[in-house]
């Protein structure tokens, strides 16, 4: 993989939600440690042009009805069909949510519509996908009740119906900040944290949604440590996972792994190009065709003495990686890296050039809904 240019100087969130719509990465909330985290202020949305890489906080509208913006929030999902965006779950100190909420990526106006069915008791820290015309809502913990989520949701996108899918209840679910990605109607789910048990593994889980059955395959040779709040995407039918954070051994992770669901094995992934991303957790990672573009999250706080108490901070960085090494992304990369003169370049390339050596200058502040 070629990490193609690091850009400082953008969104700073940790535990965040993102997706992509057309040329733009929507990212949802989050929280920074120098913010009200406490507040039930409307949720913060910004977006990310992979054109021109510059972030920019928007303005959205709430159609009427203030009830239809969800307050700012951690550890919810968000996932998109067309140019619909579904947010759902999530908490804002120890006020948790179960409402589903919509986004118009045309209009940038949310809604609530009503929804019938099962609705899954309000959790945070769940994972999601859409898989099969339905999202999927996985594992989770629940503040009202103490206790991790066992049991499978589904929301069936055209009629707004949820369903528990009482068959794949397992006590292999019940676990916090795990990673999911749907390929070929089926889910592959990896790592996550459970107090309860306590319970923490580097094993695959693979969920069928046709025959309705979860099961743990076996998987042989080389598998990547056990961790959570980690990001995962899909390339080439591949689940590829980065990052996160190992409880056991307290230690921040870097690395990128592929899970190749036809042949049930793990490859480790090494970069080239500019310095990979330094270990974190709670970011986010976005695939589109060949690229990664990943985001956020925090890290460690180099220690200055050995005594020192460790702390986090967050990361405003975003990284541009090409899974696929194309000769144009190399050849930007080495413009980029030796800081060549690009005078001579058509405008149209010196102004992409540019937008990969510039830092943004984004500003977090809060924008009411109009």
């Amino acid at each position: 993989m070629l990490v193609v240019t690091r850009i400082g100087g953008g969104l700073k969130r940790v535990n965040h939600a993102a997706v992509a719509v057309d040329e733009l990465i929507y990212s949802f909330g989050g929280f920074a440690f120098t913010e009200d985290n406490i507040s039930m202020r409307p949720i913060d949305v910004h977006t990310l042009n992979m054109n021109t890489l510059r972030w920019e906080q928007i303005s959205y509208s709430d159609g009427g009805d203030p009830t239809n913006v969800p307050f700012i929030r951690y550890g919810h999902s968000v996932v998109a069909q067309d140019d619909i965006i579904y947010l759902w779950g999530g908490r804002r100190d120890r006020v948790q949510c179960n409402k589903m909420f919509t986004f118009d990526t045309n209009t940038r106006q949310w809604s609530a519509p009503k929804v019938k069915g099962t609705i899954p008791r309000a959790r945070g820290g769940h994972a999601a996908c859409i898989c099969a015309g339905h999202m999927y809502i996985l594992g989770g913990y629940e503040e009202a009740t103490k206790k991790y989520c066992d049991t499978v949701f589904r929301f069936e996108l055209k009629t707004f119906t949820w369903q528990a899918v009482y068959q794949l209840t397992s006590g292999l679910l019940k676990k916090v900040y795990m990673s999911c990605v749907a390929i070929d109607n089926k889910i592959y789910l990896f790592g996550g944290r459970s107090y309860s048990c306590p319970f923490r593994d580097s094993d695959i889980m693979e969920l069928d949604t046709e025959k309705m059955t979860l099961s743990t395959p076996k998987v042989s040779g080389y598998k990547p440590c056990c961790r959570r709040s980690h990001s995962a995407v899909v390339i080439d039918n591949k689940m590829v996972v980065f990052g996160g954070y190992n409880d056991i051994t307290d230690e921040y992770h870097n690395d990128f792994n592929v899970f190749d669901p036809k042949t049930y094995s793990w490859t480790p992934l090494n970069t080239i190009g500019q310095e990979p991303p330094r270990a974190r957790r709670g970011n986010c990672c976005v695939a589109v065709n060949s690229f990664l573009y990943l985001f956020g999250g925090s890290s460690p706080e180099p220690k200055t003495r050995e005594d020192q108490a460790a702390s986090l901070m967050e990361l405003d960085d975003l990284f541009v990686i090409d899974t696929n090494r194309s000769l144009r992304s190399m050849s930007l990369q080495v413009v980029l890296k030796n800081d060549l003169d690009t005078r001579r370049l058509p405008p149209t390339l010196r102004r992409e050039v540019e937008s990969y050596r510039t830092d943004n200058k984004l500003q977090c502040t809060q924008l009411n809904a109009q």
